[in-house]
């Protein structure tokens, strides 16, 4: 089942913040109720301790009715109300001695919120509690008691303490007992306020986080949407030259750099897919001249049967030439092909096997037998001219070994030799240097040719390119040379370089590790 991932992300922070709430929500709720009635406690029992200094008070009061105490009433502000009764030693109370409690009627709003229970007989507002008070209290370990109960369909909490012995003459003395108490009213209604407010807060919250979740995740993955929609279309058309916009609204951030990076691999892509056109070109441009010419050539020989011995034999040259040239195009063409497929040349499983069986190659070996190879082009005629080209000089060579296939670093220096034989004048001449230098060994082969234009300098190795972008056969070659060379180079874990001067000459230099030998 297909969900997209902005809403899937939605989904999940909305249900940790839903989680977070629904952990810490009760946690608050619970610790203002415990609070709150922690607070009522401590109030009910000061204002009973706070009675217990009207000891001499008490002692005195010889009416009938219940009185209020002096200061009493300053224990019933904020609805707390108080009674003092006497009781007998099973805890049974006989008499209300005072009380700051209003009567059901009383419409006086000053007066708190605690009615009396009536003097006749007396009760207090929990007689169970003062039961245990009078059974349970000791002078060395006072007992309050906290009960809640229900008077007139209204949630109470009373407190109870024992209170001061009043002495009624002689010997003789009354057991008193402190009851204070309060509404839960207030705190319930507080409490359930606080309960909408939580539970209200968390869906307006959960709200917010949903439609907030879904528009930063629908921005953040508009980017990305971006890149697959480009994706498409370039694969669709093959339009390589599109890019993704890159620029961030609230500055450069990882999608932006995601995007660049895009950027940046669809140039590379829109550069070699341009050079593999170009290369598919140029190969069936250079492919086509040598079938041109043989087609020619068997077509004159199969109209033409009476033709002379000697035109018969030049077709027929002219055609083993441009076989052989054809041939060794498509061999270039199959050894390039293998490179750009597994990066490798087509010798490079030998040349991998080597690396791993440690076949060490002699570089200035491998060097002179390049120079021996070419040496025989300056061999002078009768007239103590050269024969053929320019002259080939072998100039300082030092020692060195490589890892690596032989018969690969000779055809790279094979093409660098030739393609300097090539574009020097015969009055001209080529050196081949060898040296090391910090653990690579460098091989020089410079010439005094006609130089590289600067243009055309950075695209001298790509597959059919010649200067000036001049398709010409004047010069013989496919125009794979260089390309093939510098494949095996880097297949060796090297590199060339190159620098000319046009009219001057160039030079081409390679750079090998040297594999150090104990």
């Amino acid at each position: 089942m297909y969900i997209p991932l902005s809403v899937r992300l939605t989904l999940f922070y909305t249900i940790i913040l839903a989680l977070a709430l629904w952990f810490f929500g009760p946690m608050v709720y619970t610790q203002a109720e415990k609070s709150a009635y922690n607070d009522l406690r401590d109030t009910l029992a000061t204002r009973a301790r706070g009675v217990q200094w009207a000891k001499a008070v008490l002692s005195a009061n010889s009416a009938s009715q219940p009185i209020t105490l002096p200061g009493v009433n300053e224990f019933g502000e904020g609805g707390v109300g108080i009674e003092v009764l006497a009781v007998d030693d099973t805890g049974n109370p006989t008499s209300v001695l005072a009380t700051n409690a209003g009567t059901p009627d009383s419409a006086d709003p000053t007066q708190p919120t605690i009615i009396n229970l009536g003097t006749h007989p007396p009760q207090g507002w929990n007689p169970q509690a003062i039961q245990q008070v009078i059974q349970q209290n000791t002078p060395d370990n006072p007992v309050g008691i906290y009960k809640e109960i229900t008077y007139q369909g209204e949630r109470m909490l009373v407190y109870t303490i024992e209170g001061p012995h009043i002495y009624t003459g002689g010997n003789s003395s009354t057991r008193t007992v402190i009851q204070t108490a309060h509404s839960e009213r207030d705190i319930q209604q507080t409490l359930n306020d606080l309960r909408m407010t939580i539970l209200g807060g968390a869906i307006l919250v959960i709200v917010f986080a949903l439609l907030g979740g879904w528009f930063i995740s629908r921005g953040v993955l508009s980017a990305v949407q971006r890149m697959t929609h480009t994706a498409q279309s370039i694969s669709a058309s093959r339009a390589f030259s599109q890019r993704v916009p890159d620029k961030a609204v609230l500055g450069r951030d990882e999608l932006a750099t995601l995007a660049a990076t895009f950027n940046q691999m669809l140039a590379s892509l829109e550069e070699a897919y341009q050079r593999q056109q170009r290369f598919i070109a140029d190969a069936s441009h250079e492919l086509r001249a040598p079938i041109t010419s043989i087609r020619c050539n068997l077509d004159l020989l199969a109209k033409a049967p009476d033709l002379p011995a000697e035109e018969v034999e030049s077709a027929l040259a002219d055609t083993r030439t441009e076989a052989e040239r054809m041939g060794r195009l498509v061999n270039d063409l199959l050894t390039l092909a293998h490179s750009d497929e597994a990066q490798q040349l087509s010798l490079s499983n030998d040349y991998t096997n080597s690396k791993h069986s440690g076949q060490q190659v002699d570089l200035d070996s491998l060097l002179l037998a390049v120079f021996r190879q070419y040496r025989p082009l300056e061999e002078q005629g009768d007239d103590g001219q050269r024969l053929h080209g320019p002259r080939l000089l072998l100039q300082h060579i030092t020692p060195a070994h490589v890892i690596g296939n032989e018969d690969q670093l000779k055809q790279a220096l094979v093409a660098l030799v030739d393609n300097a034989l090539k574009y020097t004048p015969q009055e001209g001449c080529v050196s081949l240097s060898l040296n090391v230098d910090e653990g690579f060994a460098l091989v020089k082969v410079s010439d005094t040719g006609i130089g590289i234009d600067p243009e055309g300098l950075p695209h001298i190795f790509e597959r059919f390119y010649r200067a000036n972008r001049v398709r010409t056969r004047d010069r013989g070659g496919s125009g794979l040379g260089l390309a093939i060379a510098e494949s095996i180079i880097k297949e060796h874990q090297g590199n060339i370089e190159v620098e000319s001067t046009l009219g001057k000459g160039s030079t081409f230099t390679v750079k090998l590790p040297v594999h150090a030998t104990s």
